[in-house]
């Protein structure tokens, strides 16, 4: 195991080292790659030392004190990120443009970290870059300054806030 993580490092580096050599549009694929992989890795992470039942009723919590409006916004900015699932996938949690709060509920009391998991796998990098750089357009200047892995830090930093946020009954 030790052999493959050091050989893809050797890949990596070598790859950023004749950054200058690679075709414009294999960079941006590998660099799409790189983003996608990150991002999957970090939310696996995060599944993995979560405490799901926890996670699970806060955002249960949540949507039952949601106004339907809220709701459909949120959800709309969800599904943007889901709806190029496989179709089977799609099938399981009934994702439509149009889910309701109730499917939503059943979905968050179905999952387990296995099924969360192969969500985050579901999710194609193509997608994960165009939010990484809606939100990196979002913050502007500041950012654009920055290294890759300062920006994917930044943006999973606010990802995490969210993610640890009490629910509106629970805040102080």
């Amino acid at each position: 195991m030790k052999f493959i993580v050091v050989i893809l490092i050797l890949m990596l580096a070598i790859g950023l080292s004749f950054h200058g050599c690679v075709f414009a549009q294999e960079k941006a694929k590998a660099q799409d790659k790189i983003i996608g992989s990150m991002f999957k890795g970090l939310a696996k992470a995060y599944v993995a030392v979560t405490d799901l039942d926890k996670l699970k009723k806060n955002n249960i919590e949540e949507l039952n004190q949601m106004d339907m409006e809220r709701f459909k916004n949120r959800y709309a900015r969800i599904y943007e990120v889901i709806k190029d699932w496989p179709d089977a996938l799609k099938s399981n949690y009934k994702v439509t443009e149009q889910m309701t709060k109730e499917q939503a509920i059943k979905n968050i009391e179905s999952i387990d970290k296995g099924k969360i998991y192969e969500m985050i796998d579901a999710t194609s990098d193509t997608v994960i870059v165009e939010q990484f750089n809606k939100y990196l357009n979002a913050e502007g200047q500041e950012t654009q300054k920055s290294s890759l892995p300062e920006k994917i830090n930044k943006v999973w930093d606010k990802i995490l806030g969210k993610l640890n946020k009490p629910t509106p009954k629970n805040k102080e």
